[in-house]
């Protein structure tokens, strides 16, 4: 099975806590606003508001709280427990340098206090930050380094910390060091009887055992594994470890029993919104039916797998990139400063030197000498700008593609949210405009994936675009005929192909769905060539039963027809409607 980064079993006793936690919250919210309460009992209030809290953020919140309280009261051990606590709840958030920050901060308290087992709880903090940021060797050393300190108090926690340990070597492809390490928690799990570590632990084992082949005993593991799991309402592992029952039947050639363990896995994931696994289990799915020629439901899960793949976007490299562009633009100010400045400089010098040569014949030819000397220097300086300038443009470049395909991910988010809504409204008098809305989406997000795909040039290829936009909608609506194409191969900037495919998408739509009712040769053809200079001649004609006289005022009046006469007004353009054994539309549009 493909590497997951299986944070669930990370966070393994924080997931178990959610059942009471708001009634919890509130219990301890009264007993706060008692008037009497000593300051050192309000501060420990504050931190197990914050454990118990469901938001994190707010819970963040009363954490901070606590540690202002604890400083201004003096108490180190509620500092070093409110420290613990901003660090486990900066860590969920996603901000682990804050986390690793209030972990050390926490470590130094306890080291003070000689505390082993709040030692051992900031070395476990500080091992998941780094396990999150993938530097596994530092994890691996602060996960021993609790290991060592934990006093045996818990030993829950030690044999959790012992899984966690486990999984990393899992991770990295360590399997010995993993299946060591999963059955020393499986052995002092056996005084716990703790079910969640049960679980986890037969089914992280189960994971390597399908990584070494052995299939027997990988399916006996993961089963019981998913039986623990599916009593304690974890969807998370459950899913995972049930596609990863799936892989072994693909490998064991029972690709019926695979198809129905990756499907219930990609369902499971698919109704608690684990948008990892569903890309995970998408990929597994379009394998598992490339693998047994099923390619149309192939490529309907390799299309799920990138969507969700595209949609989960790096922040920080977002950033990154406005640094750059912020530094360019910073940078293109400063350089055409310092070019008009040389220019100036320039002028002056040379008007100096006419004036002076004048007057001193004699040292002409010294002064044109010293002048040619400097345009050769200036020269030279132009030369070294002009690189420079290029260099900001090829970023610039850079940063328009990166847009690009930012946009085209938003857009495509976009669609796949009206896809989920539609699916949800079916029967719905509204799930047709949604269907209708997620198309013109899907045909803007087209003109951006062109963008990415071919470059920085804001032109398109009309042919390539409009067919392509054309044949997905006939995909769409599952049409079981061709259209034809009579398309010149000529280019139009961005923002003359955006009303350009709306248009044809609202005229090929409305044929698709009302035209071919009682037709049994089908039949569209789509007809785009120069007319003028910059102009284009549009034609989409089919064979279909036409705009019948009962429905004219309401067509007339639909928002589709609305939106193609305002985009043909938008690009300067005429539009006629004939209707003859068919529907034949003839639009002239300016493009240039």
């Amino acid at each position: 099975m493909k590497k997951n980064s299986t944070y669930t079993f990370l966070l393994l006793f924080n997931f178990f806590l959610l059942a009471a936690q708001q009634k919890k919250v509130d219990s301890l919210l009264t007993i706060l606003k008692s008037e009497y309460l000593p300051k050192n009992e309000q501060a420990s209030i504050l931190i197990d508001i914050a454990f118990f809290h469901p938001n994190n953020q707010i819970a963040l919140d009363y954490a901070k709280k606590s540690l202002k309280l604890s400083e201004k009261i003096n108490s180190s051990i509620l500092q070093a427990h409110a420290l613990e606590q901003i660090s486990d709840l900066e860590m969920k958030l996603g901000f682990n340098n804050l986390s690793i920050s209030a972990s050390l901060r926490a470590l130094k308290i306890h080291k003070e206090l000689k505390s082993k087992d709040g030692q051992a709880f900031c070395y476990n903090n500080l091992a998941m930050c780094f396990y999150f940021d993938h530097d596994y060797k530092t994890a691996i050393t602060y996960f021993k380094k609790a290991i060592d300190n934990y006093s045996g108090i818990d030993q829950r926690k030690k044999a959790s910390i012992i899984l966690n340990l486990g999984e990393i070597y899992r991770e990295l492809g360590q399997l010995d060091s993993a299946k060591i390490h999963f059955q020393k928690s499986l052995i002092q799990n056996k005084t716990l009887n703790n079910q969640p570590l049960q679980g986890y632990a037969l089914g992280n084992l189960g994971m390597v055992y399908n990584s070494e082949n052995k299939l027997v005993d990988a399916k006996k593991n993961l089963n019981e594994a998913i039986a623990i799991l599916s009593k304690l309402n974890d969807p998370y592992s459950t899913s995972t470890y049930i596609a990863t029952l799936g892989q072994v039947y693909q490998k064991e050639n029972k690709k019926k029993l695979a198809e129905k363990k990756l499907i219930e896995a990609y369902q499971m994931a698919k109704k608690n919104s684990l948008k990892d696994e569903i890309r995970n289990f998408s990929k597994m799915l379009a394998e598992l039916y490339e693998e047994t020629a099923q390619y149309p439901k192939a490529l309907k899960y390799q299309k799920l797998f990138q969507i969700y793949q595209d949609s989960l976007v790096n922040k920080d490299n977002i950033k990154k990139l406005e640094q750059i562009k912020a530094g360019y633009e910073i940078d293109k100010r400063e350089t055409e400063i310092s070019l008009l400045n040389t220019i100036n400089k320039n002028q002056k010098k040379w008007m100096l030197s006419l004036i002076f040569g004048l007057s001193l014949l004699t040292l002409l030819s010294y002064l044109l000498y010293r002048g040619n000397l400097k345009a050769k220097r200036s020269n030279k300086l132009l030369a070294e700008q002009k690189e420079v300038i290029s260099k900001r443009e090829q970023e610039k470049a850079l940063l328009l593609r990166e847009l690009n395909h930012r946009v085209k991910n938003n857009l495509q988010m976009i669609s796949s949210l009206l896809n989920l809504q539609s699916n949800k409204l079916s029967g719905h008098p509204a799930q047709e405009a949604i269907i209708t809305g997620r198309q013109r989406v899907e045909a803007l997000s087209l003109v951006h994936r062109k963008l990415y795909q071919e470059g920085v040039d804001t032109r398109i290829h009309v042919k390539e675009y409009i067919s392509e936009l054309i044949l997905g909608l006939f995909h769409g609506f599952d049409a079981n005929f061709e259209p034809e194409f009579n398309i010149a191969d000529v280019n139009v900037n961005i923002d003359a192909a955006i009303p350009l495919a709306l248009i044809v998408n609202e005229i090929v739509i409305n044929a698709l769905k009302y035209a071919y009712a009682e037709i049994t040769d089908p039949a569209l053809k789509v007809h785009i060539q120069p007319a003028g200079e910059k102009h284009l001649s549009i034609q989409i004609s089919d064979n279909g039963i036409g705009f019948k006289d009962i429905d004219a005022s309401k067509k007339t009046n639909s928002l589709g027809l609305k939106i193609i006469n305002s985009l043909v007004q938008q690009l300067d353009g005429s539009i006629q409607k004939t209707i003859n054994n068919g529907t034949h539309w003839k639009m002239e549009v300016k493009v240039g």
